[in-house]
């Protein structure tokens, strides 16, 4: 075992054995997760297989928002998976008949523009769509849409069907803005768009994106620590028809 992955390992043990300690060391010995055992469990999961890239604070931001939206209509969905980590809590929070669609390559970044920060084509490729499957395994309700993204998700089903949680993580302008345009219409008012790296400034395009996007329309966007942005769609359905 190498020094990272048993540091991986002894966080895991501390987090599963001594919560309360571990909080401690994190500066958050009164913080309500405490008292969250469900929470503490799939992060131990996450920090023992290491590969996940949200934090503590986006994971948590992650689950008390998808728990916050359990129950409610509609399908969840999040586009840019990379190894699972993250569709693997959101697959823990939602309702077992709540279909969870993810959105990745599986097979790596695409094309990369001047302005979206230090990415190269190819980034992120150590994954697989049947390593993520695995890790999947005993989540119920969860669709996989390998390939290109918006192009996977032009199926008569996929744009019938409305929203009530989206994660994305899709680093560059492009890809984002491609996100915003899929899922913006087709979310449910109240429902909820949280995405990463919209506050790190060395991933500029994903700022951009929303900035353009959101131009002329009446939401605006929260941003959370460390890097989330959250977006909540307002109005009538109606009047974001889907098509």
């Amino acid at each position: 075992m190498n020094f990272r992955r048993l540091r991986h390992y002894l966080l895991a043990r501390l987090v599963e054995r001594r919560p309360s300690l571990y909080l401690r060391l994190k500066g958050l010995a009164h913080h309500a997760l405490a008292a969250d055992p469900d929470f503490l469990r799939i992060h131990a999961r996450l920090v023992r297989a290491g590969d996940c890239v949200q934090r503590l604070p986006e994971r948590y931001h992650l689950w008390a928002l998808a728990r916050a939206a359990a129950g409610q209509p509609g399908a969840w969905a999040e586009a840019g998976v990379y190894r699972g980590g993250s569709a693997e809590l959101i697959a823990a929070a939602k309702p077992p008949a709540t279909p969870l669609h993810l959105f990745d390559t599986f097979g790596g970044m695409p094309a990369v523009a001047a302005g979206d920060g230090a990415f190269r084509p190819g980034d992120f490729a150590d994954t697989s769509v049947a390593a993520v499957r695995a890790r999947l395994a005993g989540s119920a309700a969860v669709e996989f849409h390998p390939g290109f993204f918006p192009d996977t998700a032009a199926t008569p089903a996929l744009r019938a069907t409305s929203f009530q949680f989206v994660h994305l993580d899709l680093d560059l302008y492009q890809s984002t803005l491609a996100g915003l345009e899929f899922f913006y219409p087709r979310l449910l008012p109240g429902g909820v768009l949280i995405s990463h790296d919209y506050g790190d400034a060395t991933v500029p395009g994903v700022k951009g994106a929303f900035d353009n996007f959101l131009r002329g329309r009446p939401e605006r966007v929260t941003p959370l620590w460390l890097t989330q942005g959250l977006l909540v769609r307002l109005g009538d359905p109606a009047a974001s028809p889907v098509g």
